[in-house]
């Protein structure tokens, strides 16, 4: 047949459901045309019953003969199976070409009708869909009878009642008629006195279509007329038809059109070549290159250039600074005989028409969490205090156990100062924000479990006493002159800096951790720095990591395989200079975390963020660019085999245990194995390490999956983190290790790094 011939040709990869969609086309003509035969045995009857002297009832019956209501409900039980079948056999072939019949759970994979949403959400649970993709599921979802869209709510829903109508049996085909319009005529000298109409209904039995009232009173067979009803035929289950329209016909188009969508929609799903050109796409336009941050530094004068190589070799960081009348900073250095230079600007501009003070604090915020993330910057918030309120901080950064308290001190243009005004404005300044943080502190923070906003707007619940805190201070000057020592801080570690050098540092780290990591390193130094100096300070550092030798590794890890991954915790260019995409890649994982739906607390979240945020800034570029690579070998693995690639991070010394898989497809069950071989390597882990409890370090997978080219994003994450005990008792352990180890080299890679 031609539209047999059509849904099967080339290149279809749901042959099966197609063929069922088919049969389910043959089974509405055959429908069609047995009601045009019952419709010829005019099977429809309309008359008057005489209730009172007055009143007469309108009825209507439907008398087809039973060979042909048995004929007609057979065709219409056989087209609603036929297209639950070509459901099923869409949902079980995307499920075999996406994990094979291996590991397939064949009886768990058809389409769900489920009346509520609840009950489709907890089917994985029970083992259901899991050959399936989660956009696959989404689809599945989307089609269900509970759906959002009115129009597929509506057959899906009709769809289910229908198919539990023909497994209870009775008449599956019925007639509906609607509202009645009567229209008698009555002999001279009579009156319709009123009329009441019925609903709508079915025709399962005679039904009564209208009451009429006439006056005077009526003698026997005085009233004829025309019952003005229509009858279409059904399918004698809710939903009930919404107009006059609305029949067994169009019904049916509706319901195989939203099939044969959904066949279309799974078939589109499978091919993912396009998915694996992105990424291949996305390496070859931006390849892995350093960004070039120092340039050669043009000079007008000889007598200047001399100056500036002299400077620059009389100086223990090899490194001579430059600032011009703008308040830009240019740190000049010698490479393969030339000058070069980076500049380091001033304070970002203010965006017009906030007043100074707040816009000053609101772009402190933003920095953290323009270069960081915003997940981790807490909004200051407002409490009560007696008669009056009060804020708690001008901006809160938390990444771990370790935090920052911020206040933010600003002096606008609009009032010039002296050297000297600028001097003292800047000490007592520097001096009355310290006072703040620590109150902070001390009667927000360490008093109890308090919540935050973070920049997101999400809910963040800090436990305060629990957190290693450093007071910062942030100062905001037009003009600060040189030569200014904040006053030291007898109470403990402290920083004040200008927001010049805030900004430097999120620029160059782009890392929460990193950038509360350096704040508390330097914070222990015992003289504090001189304003504006930051970014010398920072340089200095950043070149004694350089030149300090590598840590020893625990034994455990060198007996383990873990290679050694070395070099300065500090870069001396922008983390992401090495490779600008691989950088981005590493930081986009972090977002999809961050952005997803989480049911979850919020607090868990975050610390799922600072966990993997750890990474040192200087191996991300290179990690990222990795997982990218990876990401393109896995997608494009052979039909039928899944290549997965895992790199594994053992941070600080093993108080921390990462792991970045990359995997060609993602499904329930492949989520699943991911899950067992992190618990695996978990348990392998703790057992090399000899961790004891109650307290166990932290384990936590990143999986990276192609994403179908459904929108911008070009892979999903998964992510699953847990410090609690081992998972396997020792015969399962064991289990695994041979199971593991039987893989073939061509389907997994896995490679060890201690950083």
């Amino acid at each position: 047949m031609p539209e047999l011939a059509e849904h099967l040709r080339a290149p279809r990869l749901l042959v099966s459901a197609r063929i069922h969609l088919s049969r389910a086309l043959e089974q509405r003509r055959e429908c069609i045309r047995l009601w045009n035969e019952i419709r010829r045995d005019g099977p429809f009857s309309a008359w008057l019953e005489e209730t009172s002297d007055d009143t007469a009832e309108l009825w209507c019956a439907y008398r087809p003969s039973d060979e042909l209501q048995r004929a007609v409900d057979d065709a219409a039980a056989e087209l609603l199976a036929e297209v639950k079948n070509a459901m099923d056999a869409a949902v079980l072939g995307a499920a075999v070409a996406n994990v094979g019949f291996g590991i397939l759970a064949v009886d768990k994979h058809s389409m769900p009708l489920c009346l509520e949403a609840a009950e489709f959400d907890d089917l994985p649970y029970d083992g259901f869909l899991m050959g399936l993709r989660p956009d696959q599921v989404n689809v599945l979802r989307d089609l269900q009878p509970f759906a959002r869209d009115g129009f597929v709510g509506l057959h899906m829903r009709h769809l289910a009642e229908s198919l539990r109508r023909a497994q209870v049996g009775g008449q599956l085909v019925s007639i509906w008629a609607g509202r009645a319009n009567p229209q008698p005529n009555l002999p001279d000298g009579y009156a319709l006195a009123s009329i009441a109409i019925d609903e709508p209904g079915t025709l399962d039995a005679p039904k009564r279509l209208a009451t009429l009232t006439v006056n005077p009173r009526l003698p026997p067979g005085a009233v004829s007329g025309n019952p003005s009803v229509y009858f279409d035929p059904i399918l004698n289950a809710p939903p009930w038809p919404l107009d006059a329209d609305d029949n067994l016909n169009r019904r049916m188009d509706a319901l195989l059109t939203i099939v044969r969508t959904f066949i279309e929609v799974l078939e589109e799903s499978l091919d993912t070549e396009e998915s694996s050109g992105r990424l291949e796409g996305l390496d070859a336009l931006m390849p892995s290159a350093p960004t070039e941050v120092w340039l050669p530094v043009r000079f007008e004068d000889p007598d200047q250039e001399q100056e500036s190589r002299r400077a620059i070799l009389e100086s223990d960081q090899g490194m001579a600074i430059y600032a011009n009348e703008d308040g830009v900073m240019t740190y000049m250095a010698l490479r393969d005989g030339r000058v070069v230079g980076r500049e380091i600007p001033d304070a970002e501009a203010l965006p017009p028409g906030e007043e100074y003070g707040s816009a000053v604090e609101g772009a402190t915020r933003a920095a953290a969490g323009r270069w960081g993330l915003p997940d981790f910057v807490l909004r200051p918030k407002i409490v009560p205090k007696g008669s009056g309120r009060r804020e708690i901080g001008d901006g809160t950064i938390v990444s771990g156990s370790r935090g920052i308290a911020l206040q933010v001190k600003a002096r606008s243009s609009a009032t010039p100062d002296t050297a000297e005004r600028a001097r003292s404005w800047l000490l007592k300044n520097a001096t009355a924000g310290l006072k703040q943080a620590r109150g902070t502190i001390r009667t927000s923070f360490r008093s109890g479990d308090m919540t935050l906003d973070n920049l997101r707007g999400r809910p963040v619940r800090l436990a305060g006493s629990r957190v290693e805190w450093v007071p910062v201070v942030i100062l905001d000057h037009p003009s600060p002159p040189r030569q200014v020592f904040p006053p030291g801080d007898t109470d403990g570690p402290s920083i004040v800096m200008l927001r010049r050098d805030w900004e430097f540092l999120w620029n160059q780290l782009r890392s929460a951790s990193a950038i509360v990591d350096y704040i508390h390193r330097v914070a222990e130094e015992d003289e504090p720095a001189e304003l504006g100096s930051e970014t010398h300070r920072y340089f200095d550092l950043a070149n004694k990591d350089l030149q300090a030798p590598p840590s020893p590794l625990p034994d455990w890890m060198n007996d383990g395989g873990a290679e050694p991954v070395g070099g300065p915790l500090l870069p001396k260019d922008p983390a992401s200079a090495g490779d600008e995409l691989g950088f981005r890649v590493f930081h986009r994982v972090l977002e999809d975390i961050a952005a997803t739906d989480f049911t979850g607390d919020e607090t868990d979240r975050e610390q799922m963020l600072a966990h993997i945020d750890c990474v040192a800034v200087t191996t991300r570029a290179e990690l990222g660019r990795l997982l990218l690579r990876r990401l393109i070998a896995c997608s494009q693995a052979p039909e039928g085999q899944l290549r997965v690639e895992h790199r594994v991070l053992y941070v600080d010394h093993g108080e921390l245990h990462l792991s970045f898989t990359c995997m060609g497809k993602l499904t329930g069950y492949y989520q699943e194995m991911f899950r067992t071989w992190l618990l695996h390597r978990r348990q392998r882990f703790l057992m090399q390490s000899d961790a004891k409890g109650p307290i166990w370090p932290w384990s936590v997978g990143v999986l990276l999956t192609p994403r179908p080219s459904t929108d911008d994003r070009l892979w999903d994450t998964t992510v699953i983190a847990t410090n609690g005990p081992p998972e396997f008792d020792d015969d399962e352990y064991r289990r695994l290790d041979a199971v593991y180890a039987s893989v073939a080299p061509d389907d997994e890679v896995e490679d060890l790094q201690a950083v």
